[in-house]
């Protein structure tokens, strides 16, 4: 089974946790943020509407925005990232997730 892991940080709601303190997992079946500090969050591909990157502030502030319809989470959910964005999605796609 393929999975992608990466250390970061996350934005859920108008909690923040910076590097290290967030970390990404996806593998067929499910993506999990653990971002211990301000939240666990479990999505099954049915959950998930689109996975589009997301750019605060060019360089500094920049992610992927997971787009879902878990009612009991925040309609804001960012994971953090230093790498391309699309190259992450396009990594999250080789999993088979999406």
């Amino acid at each position: 089974m393929k999975q992608y892991k990466l250390t970061d940080g996350a934005k859920i709601g108008m909690g923040n946790a910076t590097w290290p303190l967030a970390k990404l997992k996806v593998s067929k079946d499910r993506l999990e943020i653990n971002a211990t500090i301000i939240g666990n969050l479990i999505f099954q591909s049915s959950n998930i509407i689109s996975i589009e990157p997301y750019t605060q502030i060019p360089l500094l502030g920049q992610g992927i925005k997971i787009n879902h319809t878990v009612e009991d989470y925040s309609s804001k959910v960012i994971f953090w990232i230093f790498k391309n964005p699309k190259a992450v999605i396009d990594e999250i796609g080789k999993t088979g997730f999406l």
